[in-house]
């Protein structure tokens, strides 16, 4: 398939949470011991770095510019800082020499004790540069227009299947080969230094709709000396003046075991899209909604139908949410000091693959009068544990392959028919390769929504040739799927 650019289906983009690292031209490229975290919108360190003083002229560091997919945390482009505003007339696709240091061999996305993909001595891979412009911030631009700025952004071809593994580090290089001028007519000549994202901090990455997430937060319980950790995603809106005030939607957004045990809240966020893909620029124009995705510590539930006390605990976090006390907001960023967030009790859904659409089947058997509806990807159930979603609204799909999500699924359908559901179960299997491009799926959304349109409170589907993994990967980008969720309130 062709490789387009991003621009052709991003509709708007993301603002720069902030950097992490000074950057040193020619340095080693060793990471500290955080290497694989970031702590974007948590942070208390220094500010974006535009704002930070220019040591000298010409280039002041760069930044990997990454997206997190169905495959993994991808880098989508380089931005380049320098000291003052750069002419975009003076710019070329041949201007730089940029690549990608290759993750370290054995590192698969979302994998319990994967490696470190910082944790290589592979050499760069070039990487082509397919479009170049000026920005005022470090970030892909959806029309790669040039905005007066001291960044440039060269940008990457892409392959459009989002669902393919991740190949890359964070860790980028780049050279300037070519000369450029500055606004002020300056000329920054090419030279044959290297440069690289690494500090003694960290790599200075940028991940679009993800840096705007808070990690390491707790609920609590002192009676019971309970705790469960988790990340939580606060609307734009929420974080203007006023947006106390309004009343949001709630998604909880449960990961698999594979970002357990020795997992961090950073893991869950960009080994998947699980969680992260709702909170996209774009996606929050459609459906603007608080996210909470929880990190836990072992897994919740095992094939035996066996659950630890942290399936309760998230229900309580979630219950904690709708008491609308809610007021821990990074208290170092203004914009969310002392706001308490507000979240509309009729409005909160579910979503998880594999581990956490096990863990959301189950609380919402158990917990009906708390969720709207459940997109359940590639999870299942003991028929007898889950009757009561008979009376609730459910879109599952599965895969051919999946030998365990969708054979149970089929063993809960006359269950639940009994209990009163009405379920929508056709015979048809879908087609996977229409999920992508994610800006082509016009009969993929036919078909999605013609089922649902038969009015069943659950809807069962499943696409040929799909196995467990890879579910994961593609289902979440059906976006007919994402927007029925949101369509539902309680009654």
């Amino acid at each position: 398939m062709t490789d387009i650019s991003r621009r052709d289906f991003i509709t708007a983009v993301s603002v720069m949470a902030g950097a992490t690292s000074t950057v040193a031209p020619g340095s080693s490229g060793v990471l500290a011991a955080d290497r694989n975290g970031f702590m974007a919108a948590s942070s208390t360190g220094p500010g974006p770095a535009g704002e930070r003083p220019s040591r000298r002229p010409g280039i002041q560091r760069i930044y990997a510019l990454c997206e997190v997919t169905g495959g993994g945390q991808k880098v989508y482009g380089i931005a380049v800082e320098y000291d003052t505003d750069i002419d975009a007339a003076s710019l070329a696709l041949d201007t730089y020499s940029a690549g990608v240091i290759p993750a370290a061999r054995g590192f698969f996305p979302g994998m319990p004790q994967e490696p470190d993909k910082n944790a290589t001595t592979d050499a760069t891979q070039s990487r082509p540069v397919f479009a170049i412009y000026t920005n005022s911030e470090a970030t892909l631009r959806s029309d790669g227009t040039d905005v007066a700025g001291k960044f440039v952004i060269a940008e990457f071809r892409y392959d459009p299947d989002l669902s393919l593994p991740t190949t890359d580090s964070d860790k980028v290089t780049l050279i300037q080969v070519k000369d450029i001028r500055t606004q002020g007519g300056a000329i920054y000549a090419a030279a044959k230094t290297i440069w690289d994202n690494a500090g003694s901090h960290g790599n200075s990455v940028v991940i679009r709709g993800v840096d705007a997430w808070e990690q390491n937060h707790w609920w609590w319980d002192d009676s019971r000396s309970a705790w469960l950790e988790y990340s939580i995603y606060l609307p734009k809106s929420f974080l203007k003046k006023g947006g106390e005030n309004k009343s949001y939607p709630l998604l909880l957004a449960i990961t698999h075991s594979g970002t357990s045990y020795d997992g961090t809240c950073a893991q869950t966020l960009t080994e998947q899209c699980i969680a992260t893909i709702w909170s996209l620029p774009e996606e929050q124009e459609r459906h603007e909604c608080v996210i909470v995705t929880p990190r836990y510590e072992r897994t919740t539930m095992n094939d035996y139908w066996e659950h630890t006390s942290d399936v309760e605990n998230t229900h309580k976090l979630v219950q904690m949410l709708l008491s609308n006390t809610w007021n821990y907001g990074n208290p170092n960023l203004k914009d969310r000091t002392d706001k308490v967030l507000k979240i509309d009790p009729k409005r909160v859904y579910c979503t998880g693959w594999s581990m956490g659409a096990m863990t959301s089947l189950w609380l919402m058997a158990k917990h009906p009068e708390t969720f709207a509806a459940g997109l359940i990807i590639a999870g299942q159930q003991r028929p007898s544990d889950v009757a009561t979603l008979a009376h609730q609204r459910l879109l599952i799909i599965t895969g051919t392959e999946d030998d365990k999500a969708t054979p149970w699924n089929e063993k809960c359908v006359p269950v639940w028919q009994k209990g009163g559901a009405k379920v929508t179960r056709p015979s048809e299997r879908l087609d996977p390769s229409l999920i992508f491009p994610v800006d082509d799926q016009k009969l993929l959304t036919d078909q999605v929504q013609g089922y649902l349109a038969k009015g069943g409170n659950i809807t069962f589907l499943t696409f040929e040739g799909v196995d467990h993994m890879a579910s994961a990967r593609k289902f979440f980008y059906i976006r007919a799927a994402r927007d029925w969720l949101f369509q539902y309130s309680k009654r």
